[in-house]
């Protein structure tokens, strides 16, 4: 078998690798930082699983889950991520994705249960997200304007929802200031918002935020 991690932290690829190995022996495990080493990878080589985490350095695991899928419709996508709100399960599997687990709840276990199902051709969700998954499809969602931002508008949506300061947002999304203040420039435009404090009010009201 073979498996393409993606993700920009070398800690968390050094222990999806040791884990997998010791799962599957003879595993090929490649590795990626970055959406065009991703891709690159891609075109290198067949894989039979990606697992994709959502933020990729400077770039989003998410927004280029589409690309992936229509290069490779085949491939299964296994999403791995700190983000359990339930904006970005809906979002990555609406995009192609056959699973979703947060970094938190991928125990070995877990992770080995997600990767057998998507080479069975299903889908998986972990059981907490699968709950908040149902919640959210049994409401009526109607178009509430935050889910016209893209994936990265929405990481940074939810970190300013947070009240976390944009120097903080910068440093951990690996972004410059300048480029944040964008995002949230453009945040407050689709969402008709006029500032942070709003953006939390909003946040709250809709249930974005615990």
């Amino acid at each position: 078998m073979r498996i393409l991690v993606a993700d920009d932290h070398r800690i968390v690829r050094s222990g999806l690798r040791h884990i997998l190995e010791l799962e599957y022996p003879g595993v090929v495990v490649g590795e990626a930082t970055t959406v065009a080493e991703l891709f690159g990878q891609l075109q290198a080589g067949r894989w039979d699983v990606v697992i994709l985490d959502v933020a990729l350095g400077a770039d989003n695991g998410l927004a280029a889950l589409p690309r992936l899928k229509a290069e490779h419709p085949l491939l299964p996508v296994v999403v791995l991520s700190m983000y359990g709100d339930r904006q970005f399960v809906v979002r990555a599997l609406a995009d192609g994705a056959s699973a979703y687990l947060t970094k938190e709840q991928a125990a070995d276990e877990e992770l080995f249960r997600a990767i057998a199902a998507v080479r069975a051709g299903r889908r998986y969700v972990g059981a907490s997200l699968a709950a908040r998954l149902a919640d959210h499809v049994a409401k009526d969602r109607g178009a509430r304007p935050h889910e016209a931002l893209s994936s990265r508008e929405l990481e940074v949506f939810l970190l300013l929802a947070a009240a976390k300061p944009v120097s903080e947002i910068a440093e951990r999304l690996r972004l410059s200031v300048k480029t944040v203040s964008t995002y949230r420039t453009r945040i407050l435009e689709k969402t008709s918002l006029a500032s942070n404090a709003e953006i939390i009010q909003y946040a709250v009201r809709n249930g974005l935020v615990r």
